[in-house]
């Protein structure tokens, strides 16, 4: 679960007006959708149903409208310049820091400073300047292209104890997919993380205090149809070493907690579903941190009864204290 996104501009020349076009391919957050209708059923087997879908006449099924979710641009790199004389701005609308490259395919009777091409972090919910161009003659132009994943590279995973299981205490839950799982966790970004045989509808709790990064909550199906591989709800949490927890394949229509929330362990963020690449209800929870414009997983260990550390391994009843 990650953020990638490649910004190409198109040719800046003295004499053409500056505009710019932003490309996304993102993992976590959805694009703003149309008013939808969430209906809530239960199937032949009993199980509850979530669609945007009505069921067949004569099934007894609760409606209730999907809110719309008006997303700002995420992040966007603004001439904050002239046409003269640009000036080019990470403006990151994201509730922690990203990491952004910024390199120029086209940069002709030009100078660029710092020299392109340039990384830096741009902090939470900030303008920060990225580079300034500088024209040596009359004819000149440019264009540029831009990458970037979220979190700080300087970030360590440092965590102040044992991750809490994500549910109830008391409660005890099969870990279904472990690290390096052959179904799924085969991806860096994955490799160190771990599904959770959740019943639909159990509470997730938060399993380290920290701030909500982001969330992704308006998805209704899942499969294992490659389709869903980036249309699970999720809940991405920032932690103060710069790690990243994330809670995926949520419920429809159950995220409690909004961007910028500060979250305490146990707190209630949502509830399990099956939304997303998935062959059933379960949470995945992966920490994650960013290894240089790479987002990969890190191993962790959760807190178990008597203070004892628990090793995730397939199979295991992960018990919480």
């Amino acid at each position: 679960m990650s953020l990638l996104f490649t910004l190409i501009s198109p040719d800046r020349q003295r004499w053409r007006g500056i505009f710019w076009v932003l490309v996304f391919a993102l993992a976590l957050v959805p694009f703003a959708p149309a008013a939808r209708t969430l209906y809530s059923y239960q199937d032949d087997h009993g199980n509850r149903v979530f669609t945007d879908r009505p069921p067949a006449s004569g099934i007894p099924v609760e409606t209730r409208p999907l809110a719309v979710q008006e997303l700002p641009t995420r992040i966007s790199i603004r001439n904050r310049g002239s046409s003269e004389q640009p000036v080019l701005s990470v403006i990151n609308d994201y509730y922690g820091p990203i990491e952004v490259e910024i390199s120029a395919p086209t940069l002709e009777n030009m100078r660029a400073e710092p020299a392109l091409p340039v990384r830096l972090v741009a902090p939470a919910r900030a303008e920060t300047v990225a580079v300034r161009l500088y024209p040596l003659g009359p004819h000149w132009r440019y264009n540029y292209q831009a990458r970037a994943v979220l979190g700080d590279p300087a970030a360590v995973h440092r965590p102040e104890q044992p991750y809490a299981p994500p549910f109830a205490p008391g409660a005890r839950f099969v870990i279904s997919q472990a690290f390096n799982g052959t179904f799924s966790h085969q991806h860096p970004q994955s490799q160190y993380a771990v599904d959770i045989a959740l019943p639909l509808g159990t509470p997730v709790r938060a399993a380290r205090t920290g701030v909500v990064m982001e969330v992704a909550g308006d998805f209704l199906d899942g499969g294992a149809d490659p389709k869903y591989q980036s249309r699970a709800n999720a809940v991405r949490i920032l932690h103060i070493d710069g790690t990243m927890a994330v809670y995926a394949h949520l419920q429809p229509d159950s995220i409690r907690v909004a961007p910028g929330q500060a979250v305490r362990v146990g707190d209630w963020l949502a509830n399990s579903g099956n939304t997303g690449f998935s062959t059933g209800p379960h949470l995945h929870f992966a920490v994650q941190r960013n290894a240089g414009l790479e987002l990969i997983s890190v191993p962790f260990v959760f807190a178990g009864p008597g203070g004892h550390e628990v090793q995730p391994v397939t199979g295991l009843l992960l018990v919480a204290p």
